[in-house]
C-alpha cells in the first residue's frame, strides 16, 4: 500500500478536549483548513495562518536554492503529512484503548528544521465537531486558545 493512502482508524473523543470557537478562528483568518479533500471520514485539519505563511516562504517564495512549488502543491503535501501524523496519533491511542488527548507534540520538520509540531485536538463549541490543529509551538501559542475555552 502506498504511503499516500490513509487508513481509517477509529478514535475515541475524550470529554476533556477543549471546546473552542474553531469557526470564529477560521472566519477571522487566524487558522485555516489544511486540507482540500475531506469526505467526512476524518476530523477536519487546521493550521495557524502564520504556519501557512511560513510554508509558503519555505517552499514557494523563499530565497533558498530549493525548487519553488505552487501553493497548491504545498497544500497537497501539507494535507498528506498532517493526515499521516493524525493517523499515527489516533493509531497509538486506539492501541492503548485511550481517548484522544487535548495536546501532543511530534517530531517533524514539516514547518521547518526547527521542529517540533504541536498538535491540539479541539471541539468546535458551536457544532460539536472534533478537529485537529497543528503548527509550530509559537504559532499555536499565539492563538491564545486558553482564553477561548
Amino acid at each position: 500500500m502506498s504511503d499516500d493512502v490513509l487508513r481509517t482508524v477509529a478514535a475515541r473523543i475524550g470529554d476533556d478536549l477543549p471546546r473552542v470557537d474553531v469557526i470564529g478562528l477560521a472566519n477571522t483568518r487566524r487558522i485555516m483548513h489544511a486540507e482540500r479533500h475531506n469526505d467526512g471520514s476524518r476530523m477536519p485539519l487546521f493550521i495557524p495562518a502564520a504556519s501557512w505563511a511560513r510554508l509558503l516562504e519555505l517552499h514557494c517564495t523563499g530565497e533558498n536554492d530549493g525548487p519553488r512549488l505552487a501553493p497548491s502543491r504545498v497544500m497537497d503535501g501539507l494535507e498528506r503529512a498532517l493526515g499521516r501524523i493524525m493517523t499515527e496519533v489516533v493509531r497509538h491511542d486506539a492501541a492503548h484503548d485511550e481517548p484522544l488527548r487535548p495536546a501532543y507534540e511530534v517530531t517533524s520538520d514539516l514547518f521547518g528544521p526547527e521542529g517540533p509540531v504541536d498538535i491540539r485536538m479541539l471541539v468546535d463549541r458551536t457544532t460539536g465537531v472534533a478537529c485537529m490543529l497543528a503548527g509550530p509551538p509559537a504559532d499555536i501559542a499565539a492563538l491564545h486558545l486558553e482564553a477561548d475555552i
